[in-house]
């Protein structure tokens, strides 16, 4: 899952080890600010996860996480929503963030064709 929010861009998967639903998830990301964030929420609910940098990776930072606290920091961000344009949010903390969420709406925009 991509969750892409006004605290950042995060990649969301399954551990490759994990065995059951309930273990912990992977969290990746492209930029550490945007893991750390994450990793300070985490540490208010419990544990603070170490960001770990993986520079040969896609993504070259991850953490894990239990999905309790991936809930709650998703339901955090619902929470606070109090802005009626997200890129217009987003440019204001951060310029250069903005147009690469830009990019990402104008090729996402392309679903408009598959409409099924």
């Amino acid at each position: 899952m991509w969750l892409i929010t006004t605290s950042g861009f995060l990649s969301i998967v399954q551990n490759l080890n994990s065995k059951a639903p309930d273990d912990v998830l992977l969290v990746r990301g492209r930029v550490r600010a945007d893991l750390e964030r994450f990793a300070d929420f985490a540490a208010r609910q419990g544990a603070r996860p170490a960001v770990v940098e993986s520079p040969d990776a896609d993504y070259g930072f991850r953490l894990t996480t239990s999905r309790d606290a991936l809930a709650a920091f998703v339901a955090e961000r619902v929470a606070a929503l109090d802005y009626p344009n997200f890129k217009s949010e987003i440019y204001k903390a951060d310029p250069v963030r903005e147009k690469v969420y830009e990019d990402a709406w104008a090729v996402l925009h392309g679903l408009k064709k598959v409409r099924a």
